[in-house]
């Protein structure tokens, strides 16, 4: 499992609609368009689940940055 991570869209802190948490994992997802699975017409999108509640926010591929830990 992946450990959660503070993420930024738009240079500002991520914080989920649903809970204002903002700790979340990342990982890509295809979005099927009916009628055309395995087609060009699917869309891959960058998935962010928040740690605290799960909701699953969704964003086009490169608008989201992980920040790295600070040590």
């Amino acid at each position: 499992m992946r450990t959660p991570s503070r993420m930024l869209v738009a240079d500002e802190p991520l914080a989920c609609v649903v809970c204002r948490g903002d700790l979340f994992t990342r990982r890509s997802i295809t979005l099927t368009t009916a009628g055309f699975a395995n087609t060009g017409f699917n869309k891959e999108v960058d998935a962010v689940t928040c740690g605290r509640c799960g909701y699953i926010h969704q964003f086009v591929v490169g608008c989201v940055l992980e920040v790295p830990p600070e040590e």
